[in-house]
């Protein structure tokens, strides 16, 4: 059987074995079963449950929820599928491997020993730049989670597939258009998911910020990428309401709430790992940003909001036609990640009541997880109270 595994072969047909799942449930699990059927004969080689201590495949163990769950899964034999980026830990072992071939790319025989291995597969791993045109996003978005559920049926084991809190983003007009073929692609994977047959939860993160207590984060993200433009002084103003909810979780609430889920052997459902309506609003955070700005000698100053329509009708593009152009790629990212995650006012669904009944962490403070993930990036870039007084 031919199946579509590169990033190539991605590009040019989308992976059409993945990607037809219009029949719904039955299609899903006729395409798992030709994958399972082709890599180890009708049955599943897995040694499923049993009493021993248990052992979790991690797909994406260097990304920022990655991370942040080696640090929590100490109760779990950990395998760790890794393709460029290695990463190490206590009771951790290491396959190199990649979810955009057919069976990771390894040979049968290790494949199946691995497969043997393994109760629980939590996959992380995601291409989530929303400017990919390449074919990566539907290679590994789709057509590697599409692998994946493939080694879990032959494995007898649990998926826990992590998606996003925007998987159902739209857009109204241009701004917000890249997002879509990120969405788009988290959208596919949840449904060849719940198509697959096998057992399974999903779980959507909403946009994870460093730890709560550290700040630390493995890889800096688009929220960042605001605080940056503030800290240089090119957010003079900002297209949206300030009353809007900003959703975000700190990484080590987001890896609390998947290892509380596998250790407690949930095998069904789904979870918004999400502030929800305990979301700050877009204002507060924004005087969280400017402050950390002002506590390290940084002359930040604050924003003005301006309704979207007059932004888009009047000031943005005399505005950023004045841009040099860097600086104007630069704001218009900006923009996109407040259209992708403002989502026009609307709070998220929140399943962290659910989560904290099963023994994850509740949420805490949202201004002070804010403060420390902006205090960890201004560290990591230099900012400070000492290099601010050297350069008066």
């Amino acid at each position: 059987m031919m199946l579509c595994g590169s990033t190539a072969a991605a590009t040019q047909t989308i992976c059409p074995m993945f990607l037809h799942l219009s029949s719904g449930r039955e299609g899903g699990e006729m395409v798992i079963r030709r994958l399972l059927e082709d890599v180890a004969g009708p049955q599943s080689i897995g040694r499923g449950p049993g009493t021993q201590r248990r052992t979790v495949l991690l797909t994406g163990a260097s990304g920022v929820v990655g991370r942040a769950l080696l640090q929590r899964l100490r109760d779990l034999d950990v395998v760790c599928l890794v393709h460029r980026s290695p990463v190490s830990g206590p009771g951790v072992t290491t396959v190199q491997g990649d979810i955009t071939e057919p069976m990771f790319g390894l040979a049968r025989q290790a494949y199946a020993a691995l497969a043997a291995e393994v109760d629980a597969v939590i996959h992380c791993a995601a291409i989530t730049e929303f400017y990919r045109t390449d074919g990566s996003l539907e290679a590994t978005n789709i057509a590697g989670t599409g692998h994946v559920a493939a080694f879990v049926a032959a494995a007898n084991a649990v998926l826990y597939h992590v998606s996003t809190a925007f998987v159902h983003t739209t857009v109204d007009g241009d701004r917000g258009r890249t997002a879509i073929g990120y969405a788009a692609s988290k959208s596919a994977g949840e449904e060849l998911v719940r198509s697959s047959g096998v057992p399974h939860v999903i779980l959507r993160p909403s946009v994870v910020i460093g730890d709560s207590g550290t700040g630390e984060i493995a890889a800096f993200q688009g929220l960042h990428r605001v605080a940056a433009g503030m800290f240089a002084g090119i957010v003079p103003m900002i297209p949206f309401e300030p009353s809007w909810p900003i959703d975000f979780v700190p990484a080590d609430i987001v890896a609390d709430a998947i290892a509380c889920v596998v250790q407690n052997q949930v095998s069904q459902g789904e979870f918004w790992v999400t502030a929800g309506e305990k979301a700050l609003r877009l204002d507060e955070a924004v005087v969280v940003a400017v402050e950390v700005g002002w506590e390290l000698g940084v002359s930040v100053d604050v924003p003005r909001f301006v309704p979207p329509e007059m932004f888009d009708r009047l000031i943005g593009p005399v505005f950023l036609d004045a841009l040099p152009d860097r600086i104007r790629r630069n704001v218009l990212r900006m923009l996109e990640f407040f259209t992708t995650y403002l989502q026009s006012g609307q709070y998220k669904p929140s399943s962290l009541d659910q989560l904290v009944a099963l023994g994850a962490r509740p949420l805490p403070d949202q201004r002070e997880s804010l403060r420390n993930t902006l205090l960890y990036w201004a560290a990591q870039r230099g900012y400070g109270p000492a290099e601010t007084e050297r350069t008066a």
